[in-house]
């Protein structure tokens, strides 16, 4: 089953990118959102794996942090899918572009707390992600300056929402840290480092205009490799 999971979640992601070179976006709306819905259901395969086939029932019944690392990390893919959908819209309303962005920011940035709740649950949290956090967000602030990207009425949820996904990213480094780097803290980390790249990546063509496909395809990749990461980390977890 998760091999047919994963070969939907190919399919959709090279079909909505070749929708997005034809610059043909009604597809890409929808092609993009099945290739968001594949990631959850890649997490949801894993989830069953985890609880059925490798006793993680009988292992959440003894500490429930199992529990919590699931149901959070579900709760972020599906704030994702919603933040994928809430983008992708900004395209059929010009004049209304920037709440769209600020939509799926917001749901960005609630999964990606339901991301930093996860990992907590398994090692606590580590106050020196906050710092990780505040060095790309001020990295980000003097690389717009220099870049000259017009962030507009999106300066300071642009600056918050990049504190929490790369604290998110340093949550995940101390985890794989905590883990000894083994294959589950390994294939998490890397999901939430390919998710602050997707998004560094994304700042250019949001608030500068690059129009360049090769940003977009960069964007894209990036993007849903760490979702599926993230999604199959579960598989991994004990």
């Amino acid at each position: 089953m998760l091999y047919v999971a994963l070969v939907l979640f190919f399919s959709f992601w090279g079909l909505f990118i070749n929708s997005i070179v034809k610059k043909k976006r009604m597809k890409g709306f929808y092609l993009k959102g099945f290739t968001s819905l594949t990631f959850v259901l890649v997490f949801a395969i894993g989830v069953y794996d985890f609880y059925v086939k490798n006793n993680g029932l009988t292992l959440s019944l003894i500490d429930n942090k199992y529990l919590i690392f699931t149901l959070f990390i579900g709760l972020g893919l599906v704030c994702g899918l919603l933040g994928d959908l809430f983008l992708e819209v900004q395209y059929f309303y010009d004049k209304e572009k920037d709440s769209q962005i600020f939509s799926g920011m917001i749901a960005f940035f609630i999964g990606h707390i339901f991301y930093i709740v996860a990992l907590s649950a398994l090692i606590g949290f580590n106050y020196l992600s906050i710092i990780i956090g505040l060095v790309f967000t001020l990295v980000v602030a003097v690389g717009g300056i220099v870049l000259k990207m017009n962030f507009g009425k999106l300066k300071l949820p642009s600056y918050l929402y990049t504190f929490i996904i790369f604290t998110m990213v340093g949550q995940s480094m101390f985890l794989a840290i905590d883990n000894q780097f083994n294959l589950f803290s390994i294939v998490l980390m890397l999901g939430a480092i390919l998710f602050g790249i997707s998004d560094l990546l994304l700042a250019p063509i949001y608030f500068k205009g690059d129009k360049r496909v090769s940003f977009a395809i960069a964007n894209l990749a990036t993007y849903y490799l760490a979702q599926l990461f993230i999604a199959l980390s579960i598989l991994f977890l004990i």
